[in-house]
């Protein structure tokens, strides 16, 4: 027997056999499989009343602050240097309604990446709106600003930053823009709550029932104050998808937050 041969047989298949586990348990992780959790008490909970959490990278830790927003104001002849194909006026110091030139198609089945190529075309700071809501029945699409990528989101308030109004053949036929000029609160930088101990809490309020699935996650801003005319202070926020029904909790002190 070639020893030598059977011996680097040996070692080439244990190395593939490593491989393979560290690839499954990447995979069980990504996909938030609860029987890889850290926490092996939060792990027993879940398991006991049958809760799936589908969500990746649930216990990912960012760091955040709450920020404060300040109302812009717009300069008209600006705007209407630099941006074309439209017709720029001013509602009030900080509300820009524009009606353009012509109407710009959106494409349905890719409704996203067209709103995108026309925020970056036809809207002051484009880049910085998400798409929060599509209102097929009354031809409009609501957007949010956003800080760092993250939505500073009225909720359930649909107190847009952004409206575009369409045709019946989902065409932007015009638009009602505000913009606030967003900061972070100095010093106030931490460690914010994971997906994962978001969802403990919850847990521990009573919101979570048997059986249920955590479907999705997402860091925002939201402010528990009612909307001042110029300023605003925003705090990191949770939204939690458990069976179609959205929860948010604060990601600062674990607070639950209820949205009116």
């Amino acid at each position: 027997m070639d020893w030598s041969k059977t011996k680097t047989i040996f070692i080439v298949t244990f190395l593939l056999l490593n491989m393979f586990l560290g690839y499954q348990l990447y995979e069980r992780n990504k996909q938030g499989d609860i029987s890889v959790l850290t926490d092996p008490d939060l792990q027993s909970r879940l398991e006991e009343e049958g809760i799936e959490i589908d969500i990746e990278d649930a216990e990912e830790t960012v760091t955040g602050a709450p920020v404060t927003g300040t109302s812009a104001t717009f300069d008209e002849s600006y705007l209407e240097e630099n941006l074309e194909r439209q017709t720029i006026s001013l509602l009030n110091p900080t509300t820009v309604f524009s009606e353009l030139d012509g109407p710009f198609r959106l494409v349905g089945a890719n409704l996203s990446a067209t709103v995108d190529a026309f925020l970056q075309q036809h809207v002051y700071l484009g880049e910085e709106y998400e798409i929060a809501q599509y209102n097929e029945s009354e031809n409009f699409i609501g957007l949010y600003q956003t800080y760092n990528g993250r939505k500073i989101d009225e909720y359930e308030r649909e107190n847009f930053h952004l409206v575009l109004h369409l045709t019946e053949d989902l065409e932007i036929e015009s638009y009602v823009q505000t913009y606030m000029e967003i900061s972070e609160q100095e010093g106030r930088e931490q460690d914010l709550l994971s997906p994962l101990k978001a969802v403990e809490r919850l847990l521990d309020g009573g919101y979570l029932s048997a059986n249920a699935v955590i479907e999705h996650s997402e860091l925002g801003y939201f402010s528990l104050i009612q909307p001042d005319d110029n300023f605003q202070v925003f705090a990191p926020v949770w939204r939690i998808r458990v069976d179609n029904e959205d929860f948010f909790v604060d990601a600062l002190n674990g607070e639950i937050q209820s949205i009116s």
